[in-house]
Formats: C-alpha cells, sequence, structure tokens
C-alpha cells in the first residue's frame, strides 16, 4: 500500500520540467474556483505606542485618503462579489477540467492548459456537483465542525470521477467517491497533513516583508510600506502556486491508485443515493 511519501514522489516525478505549467494552470483553477483549498489563520500582535498609531494616522490618513480606500474597498466588494458567484456558478466544470490536467500529468500524458477547460460541456453535471457538495457538507457541519471535515474527505474524489465518468449524474459521482474513499480517507488527510512543513515554509517571504513594513511604519516611512504591500503579495503567492501544483498532483496520484485505470468504471454507475447525509 502506497503512502504519502509514495503519492509525493510520484507527483514530483510527474511534474518535472512542467512545474511553471502546473502553477499557472491551479492559479486560473483557484481564480475559477476549481481547487478546494484548505485555509489557515493566524494573528500577529505588534507593540507600538498609541502615540506612534496617531501620528501615522493624521500624517497619512487624510481626509482624500479616506475617500480613496472607502472607493477602492466599495469597488474591491463588489468584484469579489461578482468572482464568488462566478467561479461558484463555474467550478464544478473547472473542478473536472483541473483533475483531467492532474491525472495527465500523473499518467504520464500530455497536459495542457487547456485541459482546464475541456469538461464546460458537461456544465450542467459540474454545477450540479458544486451544488450538491456544499448542501451536503453544510448540512453535516450542522451536527458539529468535525463531521463536515470527514464528509469533505468522503467527497474529495468526486471530481475526479465526474471527470472520468460522462455516463455518471453528479450525484452517482458523488456516491462514488464515497465507495472509493471508504477506508481512505485517513490516507488523504495524512497525504495533506505531509505538506504542512513546505506550507509554512511558503510563508517565510510574506513574514519577512510584513516585518519590514512594521519596522518602516514604525519609523515613519508609511508611504513606502504601502508599496511593499505589492511584493508581499506576489512573494507570498508564488511559492503557494507551485506548492498547490505540487500537493494537486500527488491527490491525482493518490486518485489513480485507489480508483484504477479509466477503463475499470467503465459500466460501473453507482445507483443515485441521497450523497450520503443520511448514510452515517
Amino acid at each position: 500500500m502506497k503512502r504519502a511519501a509514495d503519492f509525493r514522489a510520484i507527483a514530483r516525478d510527474s511534474l518535472r520540467s512542467k512545474w511553471w505549467l502546473a502553477a499557472l494552470t491551479g492559479f486560473m483553477a483557484s481564480l475559477l474556483g476549481g481547487v478546494m483549498a484548505l485555509g489557515n489563520s493566524g494573528s500577529f500582535n505588534i507593540n507600538i505606542e498609541d502615540s506612534q498609531i496617531e501620528g501615522i494616522f493624521s500624517d497619512f490618513f487624510t481626509e482624500e485618503v479616506w475617500i480613496v480606500i472607502i472607493i477602492a474597498a466599495a469597488v474591491l466588494t463588489v468584484l469579489f462579489s461578482a468572482l464568488t458567484i462566478a467561479q461558484f456558478v463555474v467550478g464544478g466544470a473547472v473542478k473536472m477540467g483541473y483533475s483531467v490536467f492532474n491525472l495527465k500529468l500523473v499518467d504520464k500524458k500530455e497536459a495542457k492548459f487547456s485541459d482546464l477547460f475541456s469538461r464546460f460541456n458537461r456544465f450542467g453535471a459540474g454545477f450540479c456537483l458544486n451544488l450538491l457538495l456544499g448542501i451536503f457538507i453544510f448540512l453535516w457541519s450542522l451536527l458539529f465542525v468535525i463531521p463536515g471535515i470527514i464528509k469533505s474527505f468522503s467527497y474529495a474524489m468526486s471530481a475526479y470521477v465526474l471527470a472520468e465518468n460522462p455516463q455518471m449524474s453528479a450525484k452517482q459521482a458523488i456516491t462514488k467517491s464515497r465507495w472509493l474513499m471508504d477506508g481512505n480517507k485517513w490516507r488523504l488527510f495524512c497525504l495533506n497533513f505531509s505538506f504542512i512543513g513546505w506550507g509554512l515554509l511558503c510563508i517565510v517571504p510574506t513574514l519577512i516583508c510584513v516585518f519590514v513594513t512594521c519596522v518602516l511604519v514604525g519609523i515613519g516611512g508609511t508611504a513606502i510600506a504601502v508599496l511593499l504591500m505589492i511584493p508581499v503579495i506576489v512573494l507570498s503567492l508564488i511559492p503557494t502556486l507551485f506548492l498547490q501544483a505540487y500537493q494537486q498532483a500527488a491527490i491525482a496520484a493518490f486518485y489513480r491508485d485507489i480508483a484504477g485505470s479509466p477503463k475499470s468504471h467503465i459500466g460501473e454507475v453507482p445507483e443515485e443515493e441521497d450523497g450520503g447525509f443520511y448514510d452515517c
């Protein structure tokens, strides 16, 4: 039985000379809602005297600056809302396309950026997949956080199954994913957890830039600090994109290991169930 290290090795071998392609494809998939990412949060406590804070706000945040900030915040809110809606609508089809891309990588086939849009002919099935997954995980999460997390692992292979099986409906793909993940949820958890070290390493450039920014703010270089936010965003994005490519390729290798070749799915159409909400 393969372990997390084996899937990571397969991913590295699959990504050889294709890192940039995989990173850019993953970036576009993320923008279009085609990646289910694990989030984490943190907090920073910066000890700055009240007088320093008042000086920074009075010198830099003038009335004109506040007007610009408010307008920018309103525009960003509208754009973010539109992007969220678009991600929900097209995200299912993009998930399937991104699954095709990563499966081609691990199957040693020619993976292309256009694979990301290769399942838009099944737009309806993709939308239903997104909708059902959202409903089922939400309902399970109402019981408590842990059941929701467990079920998210049960449904994790749904997009791969639906991408490889045009004869299946979204509900059948979710059921098939549950079958595949029966006894494999802990293995997938361990695989995801094995990337935590790389995840922590990816935020080092961001922490360095945040520290420099705080120092500049403290000595009165607020304008320069604001300009530094651009490299902060870029530096935090680039390593994360490569890590995402690495992790998604490893998950695709995991799927191929538990599901077998595409031919093994032919003729397999599970009965449509309730998506697993009532099945404990």
